[in-house]
């Protein structure tokens, strides 16, 4: 019930109800004062008018007769009201309601109001209680003019009680009359504050639905007016909402999105400079958690003072900072990293951290600089060897026949290498280069070992070298055979050219699950252990003297890598030096 009373229907039904009681009061006591009013002016209207009459008929009388009271009597009963004649000096000289030795007992009456008025020559009037007869009375006086001048005073009087009989007839009529309008008032209060409330409650109700989030809520407009707009103006706000929800949603998403996605590592911190914020790339760089982070001081998540300062930089300074660092804790790398500060009203309120792992593009970097020093190199030695002997031709040993062949021999030689180094550059150039398309095809793989190995046999048999291909027969693979037949020639050549007389050289296969494994092992002079995870780089020789002595590039086996791995394949080694080298490589079923 409390929460009724505190409604806006029944509010608005109380204060229609109110002033309709208000308003209804008002008029019933108007009306009642007015009605009462006319009754009154009409009763006095009544009895000046018989005060007339009777005034009329004294003036030819002889009023200091003795009969005077009977005919005051005559009167009084004709005019059905109380007659009092009054002299001229108040004295009561007859009256219809009482007899001769009454009347002489009566006191004067020049004090009365209505015989006041009356003397002086104008019809009076006055109700109030009356001594002689014990109640409420109306008296109507009227002058009797006689040779011009007020001789007596001819007054009526008549009970209130007839008055207040019709003032309480009047006042049942007037109540019955304003109960039947406050009951209709009732009604119409409450029909009317029911359908002012309806449209109210609908917009009450929309505008909880919008403040719950429900935006995609329409409160029904079937009414007309303030209501009607202003619930086609709240529509209209809840769609503009909607609309700007899901763009901002959307916009959302995409942000998240590529805040997980990104390859950078994104940290946002406070004002304190404590972690609010990081994606799965920073986890990854610094093998964090985001769980562990969040809330914690930047220095504990990584603790790193590089870091550290260029966020407090940027904190401070409010303008963005950078910086290029290699880190050796908690990771081991070069990374970039960029801060912004974030700005909420005018004053700084964060940073935002971008770290970018540029450690391979450094090092890519540096393997170019590498390549281009070693082709360098590599090209200068037999140019220089070349220019070298042109040059000692033209200073005259041209004439001399037996140095002469000697000197064109070894300008054949370089000329050779050079030709055999550009060739595996373009090689690996054709390799390394996205448009390749490699040609797969199924192939036995015994018989393109064996029609290998018989290209190659007078290397193998200056060296006097036995070749043993135990890959069984029918083994069939998918590749591109003039590429995998170049991973077969390096490592054949490799394995017969750092071996000694008497050379012996093994091809077998090992199946794997899901793929093959190709092995090609010798016993030659081996690899020293520190050297094994870098002879698939460019240009890199393990003992560089002798291996330009035999004619290498330092190039086979970064060709042979290339190839493997466009195949999806692994490629590897296993040697120690004085004990053969066992080289292998994988190629998917």
């Amino acid at each position: 019930m409390p929460d009724i009373l505190k409604t806006f229907r029944f509010r608005l039904f109380l204060s229609y109800l109110a002033l309709s009681a208000v308003v209804l009061g008002v008029a019933f006591f108007l009306v009642y004062q007015r009605i009462e009013r006319a009754e009154i002016s009409a009763l006095r209207a009544k009895l000046s008018d018989e005060a007339a009459l009777v005034s009329a008929q004294l003036r030819s009388s002889d009023l200091s007769s003795p009969g005077i009271n009977a005919l005051a009597h005559s009167l009084g009963s004709k005019v059905r009201s109380r007659l009092t004649i009054i002299d001229a000096d108040g004295w009561v000289l007859a009256d219809s309601e009482l007899d001769g030795a009454a009347v002489k007992a009566m006191e004067n009456h020049s004090g009365r109001p209505e015989v006041v008025g009356a003397l002086e020559g104008a019809a009076s009037y006055d109700l109030r209680h009356s001594a002689t007869l014990g109640k409420v009375m109306l008296y109507a006086a009227y002058p009797v003019i006689s040779g011009g001048r007020v001789g007596a005073v001819a007054r009526l009087a008549v009970p209130a009680a007839q008055l207040e009989s019709a003032r309480a007839m009047l006042k049942k009529a007037l109540l019955a009359a304003l109960t039947l309008a406050l009951l209709l008032s009732f009604f119409l209060s409450l029909t009317v504050s029911a359908g002012l409330a309806r449209p109210f409650d609908k917009i009450v109700y929309g505008s909880k639905k919008f403040a719950a989030g429900d935006f995609s809520y329409r409160i029904q407009k079937d009414f007309h007016g303030e209501m009607g707009k202003l619930a086609e103006t709240l529509n209209s706000m809840s769609a503009a909402v909607e609309e700007n929800l899901r763009r901002v949603e959307t916009q959302a998403q995409q942000l998240a999105a590529a805040f997980a996605n990104m390859a950078e590592g994104v940290l946002v911190t406070d004002m304190s400079a404590r972690v609010t914020a990081l994606n799965p790339s920073v986890e990854r760089i610094f093998s964090i958690k985001a769980g562990d982070a969040i809330t914690r001081p930047l220095l504990e998540v990584i603790p790193n003072a590089g870091l550290s300062g260029i966020c407090a930089r940027a904190l401070s300074g409010g303008k963005p900072a950078s910086e290029e660092m290699e880190l050796t804790t908690p990771v081991r790398g070069v990374f970039s990293v960029n801060a912004v500060p974030i700005f909420e009203g005018g004053a700084v309120s964060g940073c935002l951290m971008v770290v970018h792992d540029i450690t391979e593009v450094r090092r890519l970097e540096a393997k170019r600089r590498d390549f281009v020093a070693n082709v360098s190199h590599e090209l200068k030695t037999p140019l220089t060897a070349i220019r070298g002997y042109v040059e000692t031709l033209m200073g005259g040993a041209i004439d001399d026949k037996e140095h002469a062949m000697e000197f064109l021999g070894v300008i054949l030689q370089q000329s050779r290498r050079l030709d055999n180094i550009i060739s595996d550059l373009l090689k690996l150039s054709s390799l390394e280069s996205y448009a390749l398309e490699v040609k797969k095809e199924e192939l036995g793989l015994k018989d393109l070992a064996d029609s290998l190995i018989a290209g190659l046999a007078s290397i193998f048999k200056a060296k006097n070298a036995a070749v043993y291909n135990t890959i069984p027969a029918g083994l069939v693979v998918r590749a591109d055979p003039e590429k995998l037949g170049q991973v077969f020639i390096n490592l054949l050549d490799n394995a017969v050219k750092f071996s000694t007389e008497n050379a012996k050289v093994e091809v077998s296969v090992q199946e794997l699950p899901g793929s093959v494994k190709v092995v090609v092992k010798d016993s030659g002079i081996g690899i020293p252990q520190e050297h094994l995870a870098w002879v698939f780089e460019r240009f890199y020789r393990v003992d560089k003297a002798r291996s330009r002595e035999m004619g290498g590039t330092g190039l086979g086996l970064s060709i042979v890598k290339h190839v493997v791995e466009l195949h999806g394949g692994l490629v590897g080694v296993e040697s120690a030096e004085g004990r053969g080298s066992t080289f292998w490589f994988t190629l998917p079923k």
